[in-house]
């Protein structure tokens, strides 16, 4: 699948049929969100597969699923076949950071300006999503805030945080979650040209070749 045409199948999907994920494209879901960069080459992600369906019940539990269905929407996390733990480590970051070679202009115990290993968990997260349009696939995402004592559950060591876990599975019919009746925001308000206010030119199209 070509990339642009992922970027646009993409969107949150939170109702799947009771289909199996075979194990191939499980593995190249993983491989690809492992393949995401962080910073210093830190590696502080991680992810959990989970496909047991007691496990997966628990995690719906969790989520106090029964609300959630009693609110108009259908099953979610006790349906996907598949759940995706991303997960990272602050102390693998502050570790990576006190070696050598990554001393200068970094003191020890200076404040992080940004917190990047939040950041790396994004584009690990991200390139999840992607991976599963790429499998002919549909994913969602439910963050670690509302599934409290998961890490208690996969036994998560205490120096690693899940961030949220990304449900895989063939896309069902599911019911449109509210905020998108918000719209999207138009390109001159998000993309800029060199200083904020300076609307995109072309954005969304082939830039112009010029004469």
């Amino acid at each position: 699948m070509e990339f642009s045409e992922a970027l646009k199948k993409r969107r949150m999907v939170r109702n799947y049929q009771p289909r199996p994920v075979c194990a191939g494209a499980v593995d190249r879901i993983v491989t690809a969100g492992l393949s995401a960069p962080s910073a210093g080459y830190s590696q502080g992600q991680s992810l959990i597969v989970v496909t047991e369906i007691s496990t997966r019940q628990r995690i719906a539990q969790l989520a106090d699923e029964p609300r959630y269905v009693a609110g108009g929407f259908q099953p979610w996390l006790s349906v996907a076949p598949v759940h995706i733990v991303v997960c990272v480590s602050a102390a693998a970051y502050r570790r990576r950071y006190r070696e050598r070679d990554k001393q200068t202009g970094h003191r020890p115990g200076m404040q992080w300006p940004v917190p990047y290993w939040w950041v790396d968990a994004g584009a690990t997260l991200m390139a999840v999503l992607l991976a599963a349009v790429d499998e002919g696939l549909a994913a969602g995402f439910l963050g670690a805030h509302a599934l409290p004592g998961l890490s208690e559950l996969l036994d998560i060591p205490d120096e690693v945080a899940p961030v949220g876990v990304v449900t895989v599975g063939y896309p069902a019919p599911d019911r449109r979650l509210g905020s998108l009746r918000r719209g999207k925001r138009p390109p001159a308000e998000v993309a800029h040209s060199e200083r904020w206010g300076r609307p995109l030119l072309h954005h969304g199209s082939p830039a112009d070749p010029g004469p």
